[in-house]
């Protein structure tokens, strides 16, 4: 995913397209502040990504009707015709 404006975006289409499995509790922080030093990955990862819906117009695991559009008066990424050759 190189082709965001900024970390901020990378991470909503992450966790919009099904790829992110990181604890909310885990992010930007220390070992140490998260007080996992004896099992880091069972304290922040997860088994099953974490889906969170952000834009309707982007692409995503699951439809995201109701999610906003990151692209002003575009439809839903969903609604899109598949071309076909």
């Amino acid at each position: 995913v190189t082709w965001t404006t900024n970390k901020d975006n990378k991470f909503l289409f992450l966790q919009q397209m099904g790829e992110w499995y990181l604890d909310d509790k885990c992010i930007q922080k220390t070992v140490d502040e998260i007080g996992a030093a004896s099992d880091l990955q069972t304290e922040c990862c997860h088994a099953e990504p974490i889906v969170v819906c952000h834009y309707r117009d982007k692409p995503s695991i699951v439809p995201c009707h109701d999610s906003p559009p990151i692209d002003k008066d575009k439809p839903s990424w969903w609604d899109t015709p598949v071309l076909t050759s």
